[in-house]
């Protein structure tokens, strides 16, 4: 059986890619009393073609990369000690520690294992990113590939690339830039029908990287290795301006709202939040990491390589906008358990009893005739009781927010509020008991709160020339 308490190191080994720039591996290691396992991330970026050579991503984003994708492999055990071998950067020391401190929050708090927010980092310090990407298990890059076998890119040189999970976010994206004049890339990490469906409506050209996870790492976990939840969105944007530098595509363009910075509780001085690498504090600390290592993708210019488009939105406001391009009604889905590693164990759609369903489907409800939404779902989710515990615990009526992609309790009250006052949701057998509970605990919206998070806020890093994207939909 796997021991964590036998670990008492976690190593960075080094990073290196082949010679054609297609394929990245990190090495780590786990060292003890009880031995040392090694680890061998490997990631397979896209390839150019339409005549651009593929590049070789820079050694900037690769140690960033490294660095976040080893979380995936501390967590095993989670010692006190973290060795980076390739040293670090002070930027890059930030940057890891604050991943460790606020992206494995849930996974510490799950596990019970509050030191695993601040191991000891150790290594040597550098004064400034290495232009060579060196490091354990094969050399460096050597030039760029002649880009054969890669995905089609029909968008120009500075097209923005585009993260799609195949939810409502990335589509309103994704639309926002086409009314705005851009024609964006949309990419993914892996190849999953939500997004694929998504992307075929969409009309755009899409691009995907394959993460392999060591499957010495999966066996840990089978033997009693520590699991749980990590900053994934970090590891895919950062997979992302890989992409976007080997393809010579413009900046990233995420697709996060406002509502991600607003954590699920409190937890030892810390706050636990789900959504962290999806939050501003993650965005900006990215961003500074870019900045102050110098160089970015071809479309953007440091920090502005990197940036989320719907951070002013709420959720309800993306809600309302994506309830307006009913192309995608039957191509997008937002439940996670379309997106399982286990083939065998995906949903084709959407399962209706998880807590991202149960949000999602309030949200667009008060945007989308009863009919309607129940046809795209499946059924109508607030008509059936089975769900009342879960959406108590989205309106904060009950325990604390689920450790899911959700909205804030002002977003989920007020939809519920939108709800009482529809003739059609009104009959909908939980609207009544919830509207009920949530006068009971005088959790009622106040007047003028639905306007207010019908407005976009002012606080983002959208670069100008993007701005106009943002009010396309609108």
């Amino acid at each position: 059986m796997f021991d964590p308490a036998g670990f008492s190191e976690f190593s960075y080994e080094g990073y290196s890619f082949d010679s054609t720039g297609e394929t990245f591996r990190a090495f780590y290691s786990l060292l003890g009393r009880a031995g040392s396992i090694e680890f061998v991330e490997t990631i397979r970026l896209p390839n150019g073609n339409q005549g651009r050579p593929a590049g070789v991503p820079s050694a900037r984003t690769a140690r960033l990369l490294a660095l976040a994708s080893g979380l995936s492999y501390y967590k095993a055990a989670a010692p006190g000690t973290v060795r980076v071998g390739f040293g670090l950067t002070d930027g890059e020391h930030t940057f890891l520690s604050e991943l460790i401190r606020n992206g494995l929050g849930e996974f510490a708090f799950r596990n019970q294992l509050p030191g695993a927010l601040t191991p000891q980092i150790t290594g040597k310090r550098l004064d400034e990113v290495p232009d060579e990407i060196t490091g354990a298990g094969g050399g460096g890059a050597a030039g760029g590939g002649n880009g054969a076998g890669g995905g089609a890119v029909a968008a120009a040189p500075a097209a923005p690339l585009v993260p799609v999970g195949g939810g409502k976010d990335s589509v309103v994206t994704i639309e926002s830039l086409k009314a705005a004049g851009f024609g964006p890339v949309l990419f993914s990490v892996n190849a999953f029908a939500p997004i694929t469906r998504c992307a075929r409506v969409s009309g755009q050209p899409l691009v995907s990287a394959q993460r392999s996870i060591d499957p010495a790492l999966l066996e840990a976990n089978r033997q009693g290795a520590h699991n749980g939840h990590v900053p994934v969105t970090a590891v895919v944007s950062l997979i992302a301006l890989m992409a976007a530098e080997r393809l010579g595509l413009g900046p990233v363009v995420m697709s996060n709202e406002r509502s991600a910075e607003y954590g699920n509780l409190s937890w030892n001085g810390h706050t636990i939040n789900h959504q962290w690498s999806k939050s501003i504090h993650f965005e900006a600390l990215l961003r500074s990491a870019l900045e102050s290592s110098g160089g970015a993708a071809s479309g953007g210019t440091g920090a502005d390589a990197y940036f989320s488009l719907l951070r002013p939105l709420s959720e309800l406001e993306i809600a309302r906008r994506f309830a307006g391009l009913p192309a995608y009604f039957e191509a997008f889905t937002s439940c996670n358990r379309s997106f399982r590693i286990d083939e065998s164990e995906r949903a084709s759609s959407w399962c209706r009893e998880c807590p991202k369903c149960q949000f999602v489907f309030l949200v667009l409800a008060p945007f989308m005739s009863t009919g309607r939404l129940t046809e795209i779902f499946g059924g109508n989710m607030l008509d059936d009781p089975a769900n009342l515990d879960g959406y108590l615990e989205i309106l904060g009526l009950r325990g604390h927010k689920p450790f899911e992609c959700v909205g804030e309790y002002d977003e989920a009250l007020v939809a519920l509020a939108l709800l009482g006052r529809d003739s059609g949701w009104a009959r909908a057998r939980l609207v009544g008991p919830l509207t009920d509970e949530m006068n009971a605990q005088g959790q009622a919206p106040a007047p003028g709160l639905d306007a207010a998070l019908l407005e976009p806020s002012a606080t983002h890093f959208i670069p100008q020339p993007f701005r106009e994207a943002l009010d396309a939909l609108g």
